[in-house]
């Protein structure tokens, strides 16, 4: 059978075995109850909390390959929202602003943009360049569906109901600290009545997580040295030596 596979058939049934180990299913974004998020706000019955991806080990948990986020420039920020109030509202991407401590003013990127801004990561499929285009096609797809399906939704949220996504912003690598920086948006209920939300986000690329900071190497515990005193020691012609104690 295998004598029977051309060069390019053989890598079209290699490809297709290696899609089911190497691809990653989409899934939604887990979240805690919003009391458990430090940054969030309430309005007329509608609460919102913000959880910025913001250093390299929360990104790369949730989200696969989330890691290489920071170094490529992109910050997706969760928001969860529960809907206390009497009408369905609905958060629209476009509505969603990031605003920084010189006052720039930055629109959330659209799911394309975010996914054009980073590099898929590599994983497996590096270990089969035979595979060609084929193979980084569907790479892409597999690392644009984990965009699409992490998104928040511009989908109403009906009363007593809740959503969770993930708005992406552009944050350069080389700032490290968030303070001074607000997300700025509107929710919108069926009447077209806008609840206008402000919050200020928080966090340090080297702190690893609330309240904790890396681990700094202590230097080794050295025995104390103590001056050496010179030895005297009788010669055997009945004279003496004087040893330093640098000999």
């Amino acid at each position: 059978m295998l004598q029977s596979l051309t060069g390019s058939k053989f890598r079209a049934c290699l490809l297709a075995l290696i899609v089911a180990g190497c691809s990653s299913d989409p899934a939604g974004m887990s979240a805690q109850p919003i009391e458990a998020y430090p940054l969030r706000q309430a309005l007329g019955g509608v609460k919102v909390a913000l959880d910025p991806l913001f250093v390299k080990e929360q990104a790369g948990a949730s989200f696969p390959g989330g890691e290489a986020f920071e170094e490529q420039g992109l910050l997706p920020i969760q928001v969860l929202i529960e809907n206390g109030g009497r009408q369905a509202i609905r958060a629209d991407r476009a509505d969603f602003r990031l605003i920084r401590p010189n006052g720039q003013t930055d629109v959330a990127l659209s799911i394309q943009d975010a996914f054009s801004l980073v590099k898929p990561p590599v994983g497996w499929w590096a270990v089969l360049p035979i595979l060609g285009p084929s193979a980084s096609a569907l790479r892409n797809a597999d690392w644009y569906k984990q965009f699409e399906s992490r998104a928040l939704k511009n989908t109403p949220i009906a009363p007593e109901g809740s959503a969770v996504g993930l708005v992406y912003f552009n944050f350069p690598e080389g700032d490290k600290d968030l303070a001074g920086t607000r997300v700025v948006f509107v929710l919108r209920t069926d009447s077209d009545e806008e609840r206008s939300f402000d919050i200020p986000l928080q966090g340090r690329r080297d702190i690893l997580g609330p309240g904790l900071r890396p681990e700094r190497s202590s230097p080794a515990n050295r025995p104390v040295q103590t001056p050496g005193v010179p030895t005297r020691t009788e010669g055997t012609g009945g004279g003496v030596i004087i040893r330093s104690p640098a000999q």
